[in-house]
């Protein structure tokens, strides 16, 4: 098959960008529209609103002048005086500025203004009834000029809710017009994205299932293509995959088994080490197979990659020199060297261990670790044969019933504490009360020699192991080792 010459990104970038372009661009047309009517709308008010703001002027000027007169005609009145020609003077100049704004909205008002203007003139004979005459005018012409501004302030307010009905008519559907837009930008844009989701996140579910053909309008068809084939590629590299690691894991079985065997015989040939040479003779013989183990899990680790798979195999192989560490000593014609202290992982240390002991102990038995980190100089190998015993025990102690076994480490001062307890029945109350005595066992097929191993571990690295029973009334191992710091 021809391979396809790789696309760039940018044209997956602007075929999902123009559905967003489409949709900035109306958006922005409609708002720019409804902004644009809003404005005018503004602009149309405020011209109706500035011949009615010069009336309001207007008529203010019409009121003063008709207070004026009313002023002075009843200063006059009272004081039974003729009006002055200055005191009519300022009337005549106000009716004058009236007339040259041109203010009204009445047609008739400049000819009453004028008139009321010619009756405050000063060659009229009687200023009294020149200024009545004109009082009666400017009232008039108040009156009409009132009219019409209520009738003009009506109008206005009709344009204007008329107008502000329009804008709502226009702006109410834009909300809907954008809606309705991002929803068919989903279904296209969206829904293309969406669907490269469900196959990503098929990819990190292991699901190598090639998706159905989709639309060529669709911007992603390309990618949907080129997924399909990388899902074929990937679903043939799982299934060779799991048949590799179907076979590892059967070979790391069988070298586990193989050494939890081994496991077992170093602790018979412990139990035995107390009766003389026939330990060393099965030291001897132990030996030889371990070494064939230790030489293939160290093939089997160079080729393992880096993973789970590969720390099993160095923990089966860590435990393989332990062994052999162990048969040569027990080698040693009659000469007891001690274990020389080195600096220990604790969390480390018990984490494997742990984890080893799990292909040997019932499904349904919990484990619970809690261990404070850090560097501890301690004699490794005596530490984890000693953790190996106790979890065994444990383990036989409950069976085949579910139960829980809880593993703790601390470190007090200069020294480590480890404890171990279970749910089973516990400790006989003979071992809780004589003590720990070789040989002396409740089990049908027992020795009576692991306890008295695991003591004799603890004492020849300088520490102290304690018996009793847990919270929960299984046993309850506690061990005090020295540090070396």
């Amino acid at each position: 098959m021809p391979k396809r010459p790789a696309a760039g990104p940018a044209p997956i970038h602007s075929a999902l960008l123009r559905p967003f372009r489409m949709a900035t661009v109306l958006t922005v047309a409609m708002l720019v529209i409804s902004l644009g009517f809003l404005a005018y709308t503004s602009w149309t008010s405020a011209r109706r609103l500035q011949p009615l703001e010069r009336h309001i002027q207007h008529l203010q000027g019409l009121q003063q002048t008709s207070a004026d007169i009313q002023s002075l005609l009843i200063r006059h009145v009272e004081s039974r005086s003729i009006p002055a020609p200055d005191e009519v003077a300022p009337i005549r100049r106000s009716l004058e500025q009236l007339l040259a704004q041109q203010a009204h909205l009445h047609p008739a008002t400049p000819d009453r203004l004028r008139q009321a203007r010619g009756f405050l003139e000063e060659q009229h004979s009687d200023p009294k009834t020149g200024l009545l005459a004109a009082l009666t005018v400017i009232r008039e012409a108040l009156r009409e000029e009132n009219a019409l501004q209520r009738d003009e302030v009506s109008e206005t307010r009709r344009s204007v809710e008329l107008e502000l009905a329009v804008a709502a008519g226009v702006m109410l559907p834009v909300p809907l017009l954008a809606m309705l837009l991002l929803g068919a930008i989903r279904k296209k844009a969206f829904g293309s994205m969406a669907r490269l989701a469900r196959l990503l996140e098929n990819v990190g579910n292991l699901n190598f299932d090639t998706t159905a053909p989709v639309p060529q309008d669709d911007p992603l068809a390309d990618v949907y293509e080129r997924y399909n084939e990388m899902a074929s590629r990937l679903r043939e590299a799982s299934r060779a995959a799991e048949a590799h690691a179907t076979a590892l894991e059967g070979q790391v079985r069988a070298a586990t088994e193989t050494l939890l065997r081994q496991q077992a015989e170093l602790e018979n040939g412990a139990r035995l080490a107390t009766v003389g040479e026939f330990a060393a003779r099965l030291a001897h013989e132990l030996r030889n197979p371990i070494s064939g183990i230790s030489a293939a899990l160290s093939n089997m680790e160079e080729e393992y990659p880096p993973g789970e798979e590969r720390d099993r195999v160095r923990l089966i192989a860590e435990e393989t020199a332990r062994v052999t560490a162990l048969l040569n000593r027990m080698l040693e014609q009659g000469r007891s060297h001690l274990e020389v202290p080195v600096e220990v992982d604790t969390a480390r240390l018990v984490e494997d261990i742990v984890r080893l002991m799990r292909y040997q102990m019932a499904d349904g038995l919990a484990m619970e670790v809690a261990v404070s980190s850090g560097q501890c100089v301690l004699p490794r190998d005596t530490l984890r044969q000693v953790l190996i015993n106790l979890l065994r025990n444990a383990s036989e102690a409950l069976g085949n019933r579910p139960g829980r076994v809880r593993v703790r480490m601390e470190r007090r001062d200069r020294h480590v504490v480890l404890s171990v307890d279970d749910d089973g029945p516990g400790y006989p109350a003979a071992l809780l009360d004589h003590g720990i005595r070789p040989f002396n066992t409740t089990k049908p097929d027992g020795t009576g020699l692991g306890m008295s191993i695991i003591q004799r571990l603890v004492r020849s690295a300088g520490g102290e192991i304690q018996l009793g029973r847990s919270e929960r009334g299984g046993a309850l191992t506690v061990v005090t080792l020295p540090t070396g710091e």
